[in-house]
């Protein structure tokens, strides 16, 4: 039976960078999750890919914290990086690279791109009226800028947006304004900046929007409503400024959403100088390479309409796919710092008292995630529910009964006798679903079959009763068993994408490294490690600390 179609053009996949002015957070695992389950799947099939990512670096923010912290920019993201990495490593995540935004690189091609939206008459320039602080000598960028929201009057809100209505603005309009820097009140003041106008592209991203896979049906109507009034979209910034400096200005600096995502060409060029190959493999506007990139709906408007801009007129290839997904909640509300549901991913690793804590954690996203932008919820009773009925008593409890099994009565060896044909045909189909779901990134069906699949495992020893086969039939209790080892294996290859650790387990007592041709029925006469508990029961008391701050 074949289980997949493999295809022989490579595949580069990316998500979202995170921000180097925070920590890592259950929020960003969910990305990371899909990302991470994806590339895996993908590469047991055999497929060339890659998974490339980076911190995003530049910008206010890192200003801001930078200055309160007393340290300089570039310390302040060297310790971003240092984090983000740990905490990623944590739960398992494979980058193929992970870089940073404030390399040379990227600085090399943010201005390649600049130069070919210039030549091409995509770029204008306006004198705008900024808030200005005479005490500091300088313009104020949003961040920099506080008062009154103009639309509801909470006070002490950013300049671009309000953290209590969630209405966004622009800086000039907030009331009562105050450098953020002094308190002191900043005067307007006129200011040159550069603008991509992008209605001069509006028949290339309606026609590349309505290519079928480069968005979700679900979030379709937005973006096109977005493409059909196009606004001109700033991208300088004044100094001082965490950034790459425009070339031939004096004082303006390349806005981070801009330099940002060439951070995804930038890494790869950074992956292919390391293993000699060409980055034209992956970016060349006519190469076969399938470009993915897997990011939250908060950020489409950047990817699905800027970006392409950019990349169409530096003739780079663009996205073939957008993966968007939505937002996560704990308990059905909004992350909150104040009720402690507010989880950073190495809090979480170390407030869960179970040493596997990350890998249950990838396997409960997985079991929530369908390739649509819906938001999803972390239930304390739900994920303990999941991982105990499918990981544990399900999957862990025929793997150990097996194993026990082959250890007590057959040495641990598999037995020389030919696998249950229709067993293994059940086997192959529930794996054949197992892989188009996960290539769909749709999470949720494929761990529904690995539940299924199982569930037939288990009824399968149950109803065979090898217990007793062993006294009265030999010959039957070593075909069940042979059967019933196989299962093990199978089951083995199928979590591997979603929790490559606990799958390790199983792959070093059978000696193998599973990739998708493994979910065969070809062992026979195998000695294989003795019995390992492949997980064991989460507890609701440890979670007990989860939601304290």
């Amino acid at each position: 039976m074949e289980l997949y179609k493999k295809k022989n053009k490579p595949l580069l996949v990316t998500m979202a960078l995170p921000y180097a002015n925070g920590s890592i957070h259950l929020g960003h695992l969910v990305e990371a999750v899909i990302a991470d389950v994806f590339v895996r799947a993908q590469k047991m099939t055999g497929r060339d890919t890659i998974y490339i990512c980076a911190d995003d670096t530049h910008g206010t923010p890192i200003q801001i914290s930078a200055m309160k912290q007393n340290i300089t920019p570039e310390q302040l993201i060297s310790k971003a990086f240092d984090e983000h990495t740990r905490d990623y490593a944590i739960y398992g995540i494979g980058f193929d690279k992970y870089y940073t935004t404030n390399s040379e690189e990227n600085r090399i091609w943010m201005e390649k791109i600049y130069g070919e939206l210039q030549k091409n008459s995509m770029i204008n320039k306006k004198t705008l009226q900024q808030f200005y602080c005479e005490h500091d000598k300088r313009f104020l960028p949003d961040r920099f800028v506080k008062g009154d929201c103009p639309k509801c009057g909470a006070q002490n809100q950013y300049g671009d947006n309000c953290e209590v209505c969630g209405a966004s603005y622009n800086s000039e309009d907030i009331k009562n304004p105050k450098c953020s820097l002094c308190e002191k009140e900043p005067i307007l003041k006129d200011s040159e900046h550069f603008f991509v106008d992008m209605k001069k592209e509006k028949d290339f991203l309606e026609k590349y929007l309505a290519q079928s896979d480069v968005i979700q049906d679900d979030i379709k109507v937005f973006v096109n409503n977005w493409a059909s009034d196009l606004q001109e979209r700033c991208i300088s910034r004044d100094e001082p400024y965490f950034g790459f400096k425009i070339p031939d200005t004096k004082d303006k600096y390349f806005y981070v959403w801009l330099d940002a995502p060439v951070g995804y060409i930038s890494s790869t060029q950074k992956y292919c100088d390391e293993k000699g190959i060409d980055v034209n493999k992956y970016w060349n506007e006519n190469s076969d390479c399938e470009i993915v990139h897997i990011i939250g709906k908060d950020i489409v408007y950047f990817h699905a309409l800027l970006w392409p801009v950019m990349l169409k007129n530096a003739k780079i290839k663009t996205p073939d796919s957008l993966f968007i997904h939505g937002f996560l909640t704990v308990e059905g509300e909004k992350m909150s710092k104040s009720r402690g549901t507010f989880i950073l991913a190495n809090d979480f690793a170390k407030k869960v008292n179970h040493s596997f804590a990350a890998q249950y954690l990838r396997f409960y996203f997985a079991s929530k995630l369908t390739p649509t932008v819906s938001d999803l919820d972390f239930s304390m009773d739900e994920f303990i529910n999941v991982i105990n009925s499918t990981l544990v008593n399900n999957i862990g409890n025929f793997c150990n009964r097996t194993s026990t099994f082959l250890d007590r009565f057959f040495e641990s060896v598999i037995p020389d006798a030919e696998c249950d044909k229709e067993i293994e045909r059940q086997s192959l189909e529930f794996t054949k679903k197992i892989i188009e779901f996960l290539l769909q990134r749709n999470f949720r069906a494929a761990i529904d079959e690995i539940r299924n699949l199982g569930s037939m495992a288990n009824k399968y020893f149950q109803d065979e009763k090898p217990w007793e086969l062993v006294k009265t039939d030999l010959e039957r209790a070593k075909k069940v068993m042979a059967t019933c080892a196989n299962l093990i294996a199978v089951l083995g290859v199928n979590i591997k994408p979603i929790v490559p650790e606990i799958a390790k387990t199983l792959e070093e007592q059978f000696s193998e490294n599973f990739v998708w041709d493994n979910a065969n029925f070809n062992r026979r006469n195998k000695k294989i490690a003795p019995a390992k508990k492949l997980a064991l029961p989460l507890e609701k008391e440890m979670l007990d600390g989860l939601y304290e701050g």
